[in-house]
Formats: structure tokens, sequence, C-alpha cells
């Protein structure tokens, strides 16, 4: 029957779980979780009678976690939708690690270095300040995630095949016309692009977790379409090459061997 009534649901099998106050989490993490949780009961229970309900088994794993909230009912206010238009900034995020065990304070050394560098009257100041540059402090792997990473490195070691029977370095049909030499299949590589004109001489270091050919395949078309000319520094200044009518040439070679960044090995 329908009774005008409303409320969170969960599975009966379902134990909510939640970051203990303990962990070695940023401070602003670990004082929004009590805030998110009773925020989703309360928006969606039609009344107080229905929230405390369906808020004892949050409110049980909130002080099994080591929290000392209490939950409570906090309808959502009903607001008038507004169509005033917000002006979006851009924002440069600097995300250190945190852990406990440091003991400086990172975001007010931060901030007091932007205050520094960047004082009122200079030229970039108006692009460089406290409203465009913003700190937020990123997780450190826990024990599990370093576990993970380390046992998914020694399975790849162990599952690679023998040097007979690796793949093949290229494919490229003409073996005169590899950018690599022969090399244009390695993987997770920095690579050099060095351009030569007339009487001048520039070099353009990039890296790639994918096979080098790929990653020069897709800068083959920023070299050949105008469209897609500023998608690097070296599509612009091939560009301006082609408008000043100079020759050149383009010579590649890996400099050295680097794995892509993930989060869980840093």
């Amino acid at each position: 029957m329908n009774y005008g009534k409303f409320k969170s649901y969960s599975k009966p099998t379902n134990t909510p779980l939640y970051v203990h106050n303990k962990s070695n989490h940023p401070p602003s993490i670990i004082k929004n979780i009590p805030e998110s949780v009773n925020r989703r009961p309360s928006e969606i229970s039609s009344d107080k009678e229905v929230f405390d309900e369906v808020a004892t088994p949050y409110q049980e794993a909130l002080r099994k976690s080591g929290y000392t909230y209490n939950l409570e009912f906090r309808p959502q206010p009903q607001t008038p939708p507004s169509h005033k238009r917000n002006r979006s900034r851009n924002i440069i995020w600097y995300n250190p690690p945190f852990s406990k065990n440091v003991k400086s304070n990172i975001d007010r050394t931060f901030l007091r270095l932007i205050d520094k560098c960047f004082r009122t009257g200079q030229k970039l100041q108006k692009i460089f300040n406290r409203n465009t540059l913003k700190i937020s402090y990123s997780c450190m792997p826990n024990v599990k995630q370093i576990i993970d990473g380390h046992n998914k490195a020694i399975l790849k070691k162990d599952s690679q095949p023998p040097q007979d029977q690796a793949e093949k370095a290229c494919n490229c049909r003409n073996k005169d016309e590899c950018p690599l030499e022969g090399a244009c299949l390695t993987k997770e590589v920095v690579y050099q692009a060095t351009v030569k004109s007339n009487n001048r001489t520039e070099t353009y270091v990039g890296t790639t977790s994918t096979e080098f050919k790929t990653r020069w395949r897709n800068l083959q078309v920023s070299f050949k379409s105008e469209k897609r000319k500023s998608d690097t520094e070296l599509s612009k200044h091939l560009w301006q090459l082609k408008s000043k009518q100079e020759n050149f040439t383009i010579k590649w070679k890996i400099l050295a061997k680097a794995k892509a960044y993930t989060n869980i090995t840093k």
C-alpha cells in the first residue's frame, strides 16, 4: 500500500563500513565522512520518524569507526532554482600526499609561498594567487594497495615470455622507414625528437606508456592536420617551419625506459 512516505533502502545483508577516524587520511576527509553519512538518509527520508528508523545501522557503523557524531534529521531546504550564471575560474591544484608522520604544515607553507612570490603589483599576481592556486591532499596507498602493486609486478615479471619468444620490436614493412630503427613497438619509454632546419636544431622530449609507434602515429596527425597544430609543442614548431617554407628533418630516439605513473606505486 502507498502511505506517501519514502526512505533510503539498503540490502539486509549490507553492513555499512567507514574509514576509521584514526586512519592516515587528510583531516578534511575524516571530518566530512559523518556529514556525508548524515546527508543521504536526511535527503531521502520523508520525515524524522522514518529517518530514525533507517539511521540505526549507520550510527552503529560510525561508532565502530571511532566517530562521536550523532545523526539527526536535516531535510534539504526547498529553494527555488537559481538562474545565476557562475563564472568558472582556471584553478591549478597542488596535490601533495598526506601522512600523519609529516609534522610540517604543507598547506600553510604553500599558501605563504604564494603570498611571498606573487605579491600585489606583480605582473603574474593576477594569474597566480590564492584564488587560482589551491592545495588538496591526496591519500597515501594503504597496505592492501602496496601489496597488490608488489604482487602485480612480480606476477607480470613471471608471466613474461622468454627472450626468444618475446614479441618482435618492429612490424614496419620497410625496416629502413622505421622511426626508431627497428624498435618502434617498444613500450613505456621516454623518447626524444630532434628537429633540424636550415640553421637551427630543436629537441622535444616526451613519454608514452603505450607502444612508441602508436604515439608516433598520433603525432603524425598533428603534423599533417592544421586544425591540430596546437596539440603539442613539437607540432607548433613544425607548423612554424612550414609557414616559413623551411625544410626540416626529424630524428627519433629512446632516452630511457620509464613505466607509467600509478597512484598505487607512485
